[in-house]
């Protein structure tokens, strides 16, 4: 009995590896302007994880939050036309079975 418990929750965690990193955990559309967006998410982060970064290029910004044990999660935002779109790279193995994580709360929340 043990042994299958051991093993169900062995592929749990390694099923949050095998995801691809380039693939995006989650895609956002939104109708502000990528700054104004992208602000507002990065502020909400502060909050969570104080250790936030935000960084801008052309048309482009990046908010990334270091993992201790896992991956980084990181939100990149993009100028659209006519919408914004945002794309968040996370990669906790069991943040889908529990719901939404609060990184990506904040997220939604400035949409």
């Amino acid at each position: 009995m043990r042994i299958f418990l051991l093993t169900g929750v062995l592929a749990a965690l390694l099923a949050g590896c095998s995801s691809t990193p380039n693939n995006p955990s989650v895609d956002l559309e939104t109708p502000k302007p990528a700054g104004e967006y992208a602000q507002c998410v990065f502020e909400k982060w502060q909050q969570i994880k104080p250790d936030a970064t935000l960084t801008e290029s052309k048309g482009h910004y990046k908010l990334l939050v270091s993992g201790k044990v896992a991956q980084d999660n990181i939100l990149e935002v993009f100028k659209g036309n006519p919408h914004t779109r945002a794309f968040l790279y996370q990669r906790a193995p069991l943040a889908s079975a529990f719901g939404h994580s609060a990184l990506e709360k904040a997220a939604r929340e400035c949409l």
